[in-house]
C-alpha cells in the first residue's frame, strides 16, 4: 500500500516528521512521500537527522505540492522526484498575506453580521492552526451557533474546507484573488522539471471552478503537467473514473493519496483516508516510479 500525500508540521500538518514515519511504518506503508506546502523543509530535517530515516522501512518519493493560480483560483501541483536542493519554490511573505487575507475576511464578517471574537481570531506561525487565514476564521466562525443562518446562507464549510468553499471561491463575499502571489502554472510545472521531477494536478475535482471537468481537461491536455492525482480522500467514484479515462486519453501517469494532516483533518488517516476509502496498491504508480528520487 502507498500514500503520495501527507503533510507534516513544515507546513500545515501537525505530525513531526519522526511521528509521521513512525505512523507510515505501523501501517506497513511501502512507498509514501511527504508533500508539504511550497516546502521541503521535511527532507532537510531527514538530512539532518539521518537516524529517522531508520523509522520507516519502505520507499519516500521525495515531493512537495506547490501552489499556483489557474483562471484566478488557487490550485496546487504535487512535484514529485524533485531534488529538493534544486527546486526553486516560489518565496511569499506568508505571513504578511495570511494577515492581510484575515483582515478582509474580519470586515466581510462584519459585513455579513457574522460574530467572531477578534481576541481568537489571528495568525500565529508557529501554531499549526493558526497559520491560514482560511483555518482561522472558519473555525472561529463555527464557535458561535448564532452564526449558523447565516453560513448556511452563504455556503456550509467545515473548518478545513473554508479555503476552498470561500476564500478561494469567486462568487463567496470571503474570495480573496492570490494571483499577484503566485507563479503562473507553466511556470511551476517548468521549476518541477528543472529540479529532475514529475509533476501532477493536486485533487482536481475539490477546486471550485464553475465546470470542474472542463478546467481539469484544458490542463491535462494545454500545459506540460506529467499526471495527475486520481485517488483523493474526498473523491467520488464518478470522478476517480473520470480522472482514469483523462489520464489515459491524454498519456498522463496517475497517483493517490489522502492529504493526511493529523490533528488538523482528524477525519483523515495516514494510508487509507475516512473511513478506510482509500486502498492504493504500488502497481498504481509502476508506469513512473522509476522515474523519480527517493531517499
Amino acid at each position: 500500500m502507498i500514500d503520495l500525500h501527507m503533510h507534516t508540521n513544515h507546513s500545515d500538518g501537525t505530525d513531526s516528521v519522526e511521528e509521521l514515519l513512525k505512523k507510515a511504518e505501523a501501517k506497513k506503508l511501502e512507498i509514501i512521500s511527504i508533500t508539504d506546502h511550497d516546502s521541503v523543509g521535511a527532507y532537510y530535517e531527514l538530512e539532518k537527522r539521518p537516524e529517522l530515516r531508520n523509522l520507516f522501512s519502505g520507499k519516500i518519493i521525495i515531493g512537495s505540492e506547490l501552489k499556483t493560480c489557474y483562471k484566478r483560483v488557487p490550485i496546487e501541483i504535487l512535484g514529485y522526484g524533485i531534488d529538493y536542493n534544486k527546486i526553486r519554490v516560489h518565496e511569499v511573505d506568508d505571513e504578511k498575506m495570511q494577515k492581510e487575507i484575515l483582515e478582509q475576511m474580519k470586515q466581510v464578517a462584519k459585513n455579513l453580521g457574522l460574530k467572531f471574537d477578534e481576541d481568537s481570531t489571528y495568525i500565529d506561525r508557529q501554531d499549526p492552526t493558526k497559520q491560514w487565514a482560511a483555518f482561522t476564521m472558519g473555525t472561529e466562525l463555527l464557535r458561535h451557533e448564532e452564526n449558523k443562518n447565516i453560513i448556511k446562507e452563504i455556503g456550509e464549510f467545515a473548518p478545513e474546507e473554508f479555503f476552498r468553499v470561500h476564500e478561494s471561491n469567486m462568487d463567496s463575499p470571503f474570495y480573496f484573488d492570490e494571483t499577484y502571489a503566485s507563479l503562473e502554472i507553466s511556470e511551476l510545472i517548468y521549476r518541477i522539471h528543472e529540479a529532475g521531477g514529475l509533476a501532477f494536478l493536486a485533487h482536481g475535482y475539490i477546486y471550485p471552478f464553475k465546470n470542474k471537468d472542463e478546467v481539469i481537461e484544458e490542463i491535462l491536455s494545454t500545459t506540460q503537467i506529467d499526471g495527475m492525482e486520481c485517488i483523493y480522500t474526498s473523491f467520488s467514484e464518478e470522478e476517480k473514473e473520470k480522472a482514469y479515462k483523462l489520464c489515459k486519453k491524454y498519456n498522463k501517469y496517475m497517483s493517490g493519496g489522502t492529504d493526511y494532516h493529523a490533528k488538523n483533518k482528524p477525519n483523515i488517516d495516514l494510508g487509507s483516508g475516512v473511513n478506510n476509502n482509500i486502498k492504493i496498491e504500488k502497481e498504481f504508480i509502476k508506469a513512473w516510479e522509476d522515474k523519480v528520487r527517493y531517499i
